[in-house]
């Protein structure tokens, strides 16, 4: 492992199934394949077997069963397609003037999705944030459009700001979809918008779950080095969702490395984020994503934030860095 490094090259991997099919926001192309079916009648399969048997005993030559006619070729579903793979560096450099889908290319199970601003990152985002991890949102319902701006408001925070960026499981995005359906919830457009990316990245690969994540782009409140430090805190939980092994390593430093005054420190800290601090994995997942790759001081500080020594906060990211992957 290299001490600076967080990420870590993979082949192309899978993403679990499950999703009802929607034309998808960018070209899918198709490979055809084509079988031809050939079959014998259940009436003539026993006809030649029996005959064969009683013609041998006489020396006679077997006649030879009519095929049914061919059937026309088929053509199978063609196999979805994902947006195209961009390095960190691509990622980083990417201007857009509407929502845009892509995949990280170190590892490809994760996507990401950039938006033109915080504004459209909040329109597409919040709802989904209030269901799956914010602490003054219930867990069983989907909130409407006035529930959700109390929410965002009881926070001190605009609709932009409550997060400046996202990440969730596909399988949990899938969830909240389906819920706001049962709940009878009108959403936006940019929340549609996301639905069919969720879907897509469902359909690409179904064996493994992917990770969804959000980024803003460099605007009114984001510069350059906030963007840098955001997308690197989100490909952090990135890989947190999609490698199993890293996920059980960071848990096990949170149960193990961390003390009890240290966990109770970035609950506190996380709680005033606006985080569920009932949710373990959650509080593990960001305290990782904090002291491993948040390095603008603006975002966190373990000084100034949870008034941890320098020694004491390098002793857990060392910990954390031990059994985490690859930088690319």
């Amino acid at each position: 492992m290299h001490d600076d490094d967080d990420t870590i090259r993979l082949p192309r991997a899978a993403a679990p199934g499950g999703a009802s099919p929607s034309p998808p926001p960018l070209p899918v192309s198709r490979r055809r394949l084509t079988g031809l079916w050939i079959g014998l009648g259940a009436a003539g399969i026993a006809g030649a077997g029996g005959g064969w048997w009683w013609l041998r005993r006489e020396g006679a030559t077997p006649p030879v069963a009519e095929l049914p006619p061919a059937r026309p070729p088929s053509e199978p579903p063609a196999p979805a397609e994902g947006p195209a793979e961009f390095s960190t560096a691509e990622i980083l450099a990417n201007r857009t003037a509407e929502p845009m889908a892509l995949r990280w290319a170190s590892n490809p199970l994760v996507w990401v999705l950039d938006f033109p601003s915080l504004e459209l990152q909040g329109r597409a985002m919040n709802r989904m944030a209030a269901l799956l991890e914010k602490a003054r949102a219930p867990r069983d319902r989907v909130l409407g459009d006035e529930a959700l701006a109390g929410a965002i408001t009881a926070d001190g925070r605009t609709a932009a700001t409550w997060y400046s960026g996202h990440n969730y499981r596909a399988s949990d995005l899938a969830r909240f979809f389906e819920q706001a359906e049962r709940d009878h919830v009108t959403l936006n457009p940019l929340e549609r918008w996301v639905q069919e990316q969720v879907e897509l990245a469902r359909r690409v690969d179904r064996s493994r779950d992917a990770a969804i994540l959000t980024i803003p782009a460099v605007g009114a409140h984001v510069d350059a080095g906030m963007r840098f430090a955001i997308l690197r805190h989100e490909l952090g939980h990135g890989q947190f969702f999609t490698l199993p092994f890293f996920a059980a390593h960071v848990m096990r430093i949170w149960e193990r490395g961390f003390s009890e005054t240290e966990r109770a420190d970035m609950r506190r800290y996380l709680g005033g984020e606006g985080y569920d601090e009932k949710q373990g994995e959650l509080m593990a997942n960001e305290a990782m994503a904090y002291l491993l790759y948040t390095p603008d001081l603006r975002f966190f500080d373990p000084a100034r934030d949870l008034g941890w020594s320098n020694e004491q906060a390098n002793r857990l990211r060392a910990m954390l860095r031990s059994g985490a992957p690859e930088e690319p």
